[in-house]
């Protein structure tokens, strides 16, 4: 009989789950051996920088990371910068000097080149000289990345909005391209301070951004100047979106003198219990604190008009000016206009209408005058959609002020040519009887500019407590 083990379970017997043990003799473990000698002769080099590299990490454990970067070689550093996109190797060339001549590299760039810009339109025409100078591929990157960026603004440009008569993807394409818009303070002691949009709403004829977190500004008493500047990415991916850390060209909207003593010595724009408005150049607004209270917010409005050119074409200090075209005269024929006007807040349309061949009567000096809704046809007054009300945020603070509302204005002449372009604030006042013509009415909206002046009459119903548009007149 076979002996039993403490479990009762027969020595000879193994459980299925068992794992055998496999001896090995003492041939086999002399083969090993050899095996691994063999190996060890037959590449060297292997186990010398396995040695090596152990000895390497023992010596480097006591070393800093900015100690053990500059040890690589300028090919490592090649190698390593192979990798990053366009935006990162830029960022990587404001590390030190020495990085700054790696990424330099025309094989860096190059191979940017080829990757990002080699099936575009833009970067197929390239003359390669023989000797390529220093930084040739760097500088034919940003520039062609630059021009298939600015074909890209320029797309579909041509179709045209029937209601607004402006180009239909203007908005699109702003957005497509990553623009941001910028304010830029100066100090008066060399230091710019800037600060990105918090908010941008795209309406049918304009853009409004909107500032509130001003936290950051030093005093207000110490900035002398204000620059509305365009951001626009130059790199771009695959897809056409904007890359992470790409760096921007900055382009002049606007340049307004600031002086805070001098504009909040002014009458505002309008109030509420919490801000005073002021406007500070035509289509910006800046809000002060009561009591003394600093700046809470700006608010900036750009008409379309021209504004994907304005983005990408003007520099720091220089805005783009377009062709102003033809001068027309009265003897051409160009008597009949399309106009589009609206009334909204920064978020929401209050009123807005399109108006078609539209008689203008020659007034003296030149301008013309549009009698857009007249106030006699009792037909066409349409109604206000929403109430006048400017709506505000800073910071956490959200508040609205009454009567204050923005103004979009495109006209159009029989030529197809944009001749009025607004997109300002404006205020409901009290109307007089010099204004509504000796008519009844009860408010006003007036606008003026260089080119041209606007007036808008509205009646509230006595019963429906409902505001009508009882007039618009133009005058360009």
């Amino acid at each position: 009989m076979s002996a039993k083990s403490s479990s009762g379970v027969p020595k000879n017997i193994r459980p299925m789950n068992a794992r055998k043990k496999v001896g090995v003799s003492g041939d086999s473990k002399v083969s090993a051996t050899r095996a691994v000698r063999q190996r060890k002769a037959a590449s060297p080099r292997t186990h010398a920088s396995l040695v090596n590299g152990n000895e390497l990490i023992k010596k480097t454990n006591n070393l800093k990371i900015s100690e053990l970067v500059e040890r690589l070689s300028d090919e490592i550093l090649i190698l390593l910068f192979s990798y990053l996109d366009a935006g990162d190797l830029l960022v990587a060339a404001r590390v030190c000097r020495r990085w700054l001549c790696v990424s330099n590299d025309n094989m860096l760039w190059q191979s940017m080149y080829r990757r990002c810009l080699l099936k575009t339109k833009a970067g197929k025409d390239i003359g390669i000289p023989l000797d390529t100078p220093t930084l040739f591929w760097k500088k034919k990157c940003i520039e062609k990345s630059v021009e298939f960026r600015n074909s890209r603004a320029q797309a579909n440009l041509n179709s045209i909005d029937p209601f607004t008569t402006l180009p239909k993807q203007i908005s699109g394409n702003l957005q497509q391209l990553g623009v941001k818009f910028t304010l830029a303070f100066y100090d008066g002691r060399g230091t710019h301070h800037y600060i990105t949009h918090n908010d941008c709403f795209y309406h049918r004829m304009a853009v409004s951004a909107r500032w509130h977190s001003l936290g950051n500004l030093p005093d207000v008493s110490r900035l002398h100047s204000l620059k509305l500047l365009a951001l626009n990415p130059v790199f771009y991916d695959q897809k056409g979106i904007a890359c992470k850390n790409s760096p921007c060209q900055r382009s002049l909207l606007e340049e307004i003198p600031f002086s805070w003593s001098k504009l909040t010595s002014v009458d505002p724009i309008g109030s509420d219990s919490m801000v005073d408005l002021y406007l500070i150049h035509p289509g910006v607004v800046m809000a002060a604190w009561k009591n003394g209270g600093g700046m809470a917010f700006i608010s900036a409005n750009f008409h379309y008009n021209k504004l994907i050119d304005r983005c990408l074409c003007g520099t720091f200090n220089t805005r783009h000016v377009g062709s102003a075209g033809d001068s027309l005269s009265s003897i051409h024929g160009f008597f009949d206009y399309n106009a589009t006007v609206e009334l909204r807040n920064q978020r929401q349309t209050i009123w807005s209408q399109q108006f078609r061949n539209i008689h203008a009567i020659n007034q003296p000096g030149g301008a013309r005058y549009l009698d857009v809704i007249n106030e006699s046809d009792l037909y066409s007054h349409p109604p206000l959609e929403k109430p006048i009300q400017f709506l505000w945020i800073s910071g956490p603070i959200k508040n609205k002020t009454e009567g204050i509302c923005i103004l979009d204005i495109s006209v159009r002449d029989e030529s197809g040519r944009i001749t009025t372009s607004v997109s300002d604030f404006v205020k409901v006042v009290p109307a007089d009887s010099e204004t509504c013509f000796g008519a009844e009415c009860t408010e006003v909206i007036s606008h003026s500019s260089k080119n041209g002046k606007s007036t808008l009459v509205l009646e509230t119903e006595a019963d429906t407590k409902i505001r009508r548009v009882k007039s618009l007149q133009l005058c360009l």
